[in-house]
């Protein structure tokens, strides 16, 4: 009987969620590595991928995110702090999207005199999702109890200090 309820806490996770968190970290670190690059941009080739990447893993993996809190966190739900922290992360998705189009647009077509811009724009996205990656975790650890060890891991590698890449 206490195995059941200790079952019934585990925080059950699609398996792309992990995966979803793993691409989209990798993407930042892609952003990350064109704005260490700049003024220099990388070949069009993996501008695209990138621009792919903004337009495509994220709305995916948000809808992962929006399925996972339709499930732990009804808007009706009776308990505030878990309505706030699901709102919180609704809400955030719909500013990320919308700079992600926006990054995408800029990194499609930049303008030479702007660089130091996209530089900004680029840093403002991938800390931001970082942070949000992290975010989400942790609430999805409020909200569903107990968590497997890869979640563990993952919200581990998402809150893990960087180093500031040195010339």
């Amino acid at each position: 009987m206490q195995q059941d309820i200790e079952q019934d806490r585990q925080l059950r996770l699609p398996g792309h969620f992990l995966d979803g968190q793993a691409r989209l970290r990798a993407l930042c670190d892609g952003l990350e590595a064109v704005a260490d690059g700049l003024p220099a941009m990388p070949p069009p080739a993996i501008v695209h991928d990138l621009v792919e990447g903004l337009l495509t893993l994220l709305p995916a993996h948000q809808r992962s995110i929006g399925a996972l809190l339709d499930t732990l966190a009804a808007e009706d739900d009776p308990c505030a702090l878990r309505r706030a922290l699901a709102g919180r992360i609704r809400s955030q998705h719909v500013t990320d999207l919308v700079h992600a189009q926006d990054l995408g647009a800029v990194l499609m077509e930049p303008e030479p005199g702007a660089l130091p811009e996209l530089g900004y724009m680029l840093r403002c996205f991938f800390l931001g999702s970082r942070r949000a990656l992290a975010f989400e975790a942790l609430a999805l650890l409020h909200l569903g109890g107990e968590a497997p060890p890869e979640l563990i891991a993952a919200i581990g590698e998402g809150l893990a200090p960087r180093t500031a890449r040195v010339d």
